[in-house]
């Protein structure tokens, strides 16, 4: 297993006629491995795809949705579809599709008048609900509802609204005649009677509008009221919904195995639809291109085989040697056979980025320096304890964080470790015997060694973009550019001559040191055009667009302004890393304001309790707060100090055929 690299692909072209299209899809699809490309579009004026894919598979989609629609009104709970797909023979899907339309429209149907049933008995019962609450709210406001029916000159309007909106609804209402008379005034809320002219009405209606009053709509009769007549309109409305609800019950029992069935058939369909999609149409041939594994390229060749009866064509040939690789134009897609303890930080790179096929993996570098940043400016024996049980919990019980459990206890352990070395549990000196440092009371020592990591990390990443800029064939970049072996090696004799004027006598640098890096890097230079003459006729180029030549003077002066930014560039990113030290300090120095606060309640009568609570509560914000505080500064080293010296990004994520997009072949995952 090479962590390193990803695992090596393979371009997998197949061409069968347009009768074995869906058949070897199909066997495709059932294997889980093949990467599709998209081989029509965006190289031709029109539709490449096989006559009428498109038209079937918009009819699938449709079809899938108004599955789902229906299983979302019978509450069915369904397992998302994942993995490879089922071969079970179905190759014509206009016929697929009428078969299915033929056992669920009926279903359909008869769900969505039960949903309807049921929607408008729930309807009724909301608003008879709402008149008995209405005809209590009027009857402790003792209104006489047979007289206000009767008016003729006046426009009366009943609402609810809070107390001081009465004001400005009058004011609204003015200069028309008017009155505004709280009936029934509660804590949250007051019922009044707005009353005014009828030429007055609409001003009326915006004044209730403007004040957000509640409207309370007068019956259209007393005996809309009746308290006998709304308890049994409730009954009623009551009875038919449960009625409703139980014949969804019914449907939903009677239903679910079908249901379930035709919405994967469906899926399944509208998948395969899908791939087809990316083919491209040749006469009475369809072409299939896309990636797979080249350890499982012969497989996926011997199953389309069968599956056509021997009438494919397929061609398999290494990424290396397909045309665009060398020019880095091609896109192959990147699978990573990282091991478990390293899945974690493989997720935390593919936010950063998915790096190039070419490009050196650098999960197991982030991997390390990632935990050994974290136990350096979190180390405590007991909070790593914590931190690692916490993970264990989660692995063990809770499966689908797994990752996040692992990433627990590995941090967990880092800070263990360090701990030890710190002679810190729980912020507790004595208990453990300080095997290397204290962080507060070696604070200048810890900045050199914060420091010193960070030349190691800087030059980690300058190698690295040496290897990928050498495997793309970029030569002069690799020899001779800011990030390449000349800008590594000005980098170090930066640093040594600064080593030398600041360390002081303590670490002796001699000046053989500084020669021999300076003599080392006029031999690159000397060499690197012959070097590049040379090997360019074995290593591949990528293409340039012709572009006019500068004067040397000025190609030159660019140059030297470039390598000087750069070498700041690269000193800012090292003494960046002093924040290591700073954490450090912060989280000892934590401990001493909860040591002082105990020390204080401890004295208080009775305070040893409560000193003990704010100990346990005070290492507990430690955790959640200042370890939340530490993951995001070490990422932050991680991303723009240590990938910024190599990462290109710009990788394309290893996504197979399956029924879901997200999942990726379990054979590989």
């Amino acid at each position: 297993m090479n962590l390193l690299r990803p695992v090596p692909m393979a371009h997998f072209r197949v061409q069968v006629p347009n009768r074995d299209a869906a058949a070897a899809t199909r066997a495709i699809a059932a294997e889980g491995l093949l990467h599709l490309v998209d081989i029509a579009h965006g190289h031709t004026p029109y539709d490449a795809s096989p006559p009428g894919v498109q038209e079937l598979y918009a009819s699938f989609r449709d079809l899938v949705n108004r599955i789902h629609v229906t299983v979302e009104h019978l509450q069915i709970t369904r397992r998302e579809p994942a993995g490879a797909v089922e071969a079970n023979g179905v190759t014509d899907f206009a016929a697929e599709r009428d078969r299915i339309l033929l056992l669920f429209e009926p279903m359909e149907k008869r769900v969505a008048a039960l949903v309807r049933e049921a929607a408008d008995a729930r309807d009724r019962l909301a608003s008879t609900r709402e008149s008995i609450a209405r005809s209590e709210r009027l009857h402790s406001a003792a209104i006489a509802v047979e007289r206000l029916l009767g008016l003729r000159f006046v426009a009366l309007r009943l609402g609810i609204s809070r107390a001081e909106a009465l004001d400005s609804i009058a004011a609204v209402i003015a200069p028309a005649p008017h009155a505004v008379i709280p009936l029934d005034v509660t804590s949250e809320d007051v019922l009044f009677a707005a009353v005014a002219p009828v030429q007055a009405r609409q001003r009326l209606d915006e004044a209730l509008r403007l004040a957000i009053a509640q409207p309370v709509p007068l019956p259209k009769s007393p005996a809309d009221l009746d308290p006998q007549r709304l308890a049994t309109a409730v009954t009623d409305a009551e009875q038919s919904l449960a009625s409703a609800q139980q014949a969804v019950d019914g449907e939903r029992a009677n239903s679910q195995g079908l249901l379930s069935d035709l919405a994967r058939r469906a899926e399944t369909a509208a998948l395969l639809l899908q791939a087809q999609t990316f083919f491209a149409a040749s006469g009475r041939f369809v072409v299939i291109s896309g990636w797979v594994p080249q350890e499982s390229a012969k497989r996926l060749e011997e199953r389309v085989r069968i599956a056509t009866g021997g009438r494919a064509i397929v061609e398999i040939e290494a990424a290396e040697h397909v045309h665009g690789y060398a020019e880095g134009t091609l896109r192959v897609p990147i699978l990573h056979h990282n091991p478990l303890l390293l899945r974690p930080f493989q997720k935390l790179v593919a936010i950063y980025g998915t790096p190039a096929y070419n490009e050196v993996e650098p999960t197991a570098f982030f991997a390390v320096s990632f935990l050994a940043m974290f136990g350096l400016m979190f180390g405590d024996v007991g909070h790593g304890a914590v931190l690692f049980s916490a993970g264990w919990f989660l692995y063990r019980y809770v499966p689908r964080f797994l990752d996040y459990g692992i990433l627990l206890m590995e941090a967990g352990t880092a800070s263990a470790g360090f701990g030890v070395l710190y002679g810190s549990l729980f912020g507790i000196r004595g208990l453990i015997p300080t095997l290397w440092l204290e962080p507060i009371d070696d604070l200048p020592k810890f900045m050199m060694i914060a420091i010193g990591f960070g030349v190691v990390v800087v030059t980690v990443g300058l190698v690295l973009n040496i290897l990928n800029t050498w495997r793309s064939g970029d030569l002069k970049a690799a020899l001779i550019g800011p990030k390449g072996i000349t800008g590594a090696l000005l980098y170090w004799i930066v640093i040594v001559v600064v080593a030398r004027a600041f360390v002081g006598p303590a670490v002796h640098i001699p000046a053989a040191v500084i020669i021999a890096l300076s003599a080392v890097v006029i031999v690159v230079l000397a060499i690197a055009r012959p070097l590049i003459h040379a090997l360019g006729k074995h290593a591949p180029l990528r293409a340039r667009p012709a572009v006019r030549t500068a004067p040397w003077y000025l190609h030159l002066l660019e140059s030297s302004v470039e390598l000087v930014d750069t070498l700041f560039s690269f000193f800012a990113n090292t003494i960046s890393f002093v924040r290591i030290a700073a954490f450090a300090a912060v989280h000892a120095a934590v401990f001493l304001a909860i040591f002082a606060l105990v020390d204080t309640v401890s004295r208080l009568g009775g305070g040893n309790v409560a000193a003990l609570l704010i100990h346990v509560a005070g290492n507990a914000l430690i955790i959640l707060l200042e370890g939340l505080i530490v993951s995001v500064q070490v990422l932050r080293l991680e991303y723009y100090e240590f990938f910024g010296k190599f990462f290109r990004s710009g990788g394309e994520p290893y996504a197979p055929l399956t029924l879901h997009p997200t999942i990726r072949s379990e054979r590989h995952a």
